[in-house]
């Protein structure tokens, strides 16, 4: 559970994705304590851990990048936007740091531009010079350039302000206004006013 109005509140980058998915996965993860896996986040966790394993064997991972240095599952933090996440892959080059987060699907469910918005500020603000941020969408084995823009930034930062003033609340916000994401949703049982 996160405590806002500590000092040390920090977000997960993660819950960002929660979030603009539905609400009240957030609600029940920041407020209730309770972090429920599916079989279906499970498996893409897998699919990211085996891609990882088969990255590790590629000499270049971007075709764009021909000299460069490979780092995984690599930790970053904001400590003026208080979050934190683990970027999948960082690729640094004489130039900058290329950031890459795995996808085990090739459908961007509306959230990949913020998450990499929170990772390319988080790094920033570590010292590193972000060249491009791109999603490796897994199932296609493609790279998915995400260009982040000002306007993003400063969604990131409502998306950031109502995440805390939902947990500091503690108000379980309405349902999603598309009640299929909720048929495969870990807290479907709880939602007593979807089904």
């Amino acid at each position: 559970m996160i405590a806002p109005e500590s000092s040390d509140a920090y977000l997960r980058v993660n819950e960002i994705k929660n979030y603009l998915y539905c609400p009240r996965v957030s609600y029940y993860g920041l407020c209730l304590d309770m972090d429920r896996e599916t079989d279906l986040s499970h498996a893409g966790v897998c699919a990211e851990q085996e891609a990882k394993r088969l990255m590790k064997r590629r000499k270049r991972a971007l075709h764009a990048v021909h000299e460069g240095t490979r780092r995984y599952d690599v930790t970053l933090v904001s400590h003026r936007y208080r979050i934190v996440g683990r970027i999948d892959e960082i690729v640094d080059s004489a130039e900058g740091v290329y950031l890459v987060d795995y996808k085990d699907t090739s459908h961007d469910y509306g959230y990949w531009r913020m998450q990499m918005t929170a990772y390319r500020l988080a790094a920033i603000e570590s010292g590193l010079n972000v060249l491009n941020c791109f999603v490796y969408t897994i199932p296609d084995q493609q790279y998915v350039p995400v260009v982040i823009t000002a306007a993003d930034e400063r969604k990131l930062h409502g998306l950031i302000d109502s995440l805390l003033q939902m947990a500091t609340s503690e108000r379980c916000p309405p349902a999603v206004d598309k009640p299929g994401k909720c048929r495969s949703c870990q807290y479907a049982n709880f939602c007593g006013d979807v089904f």
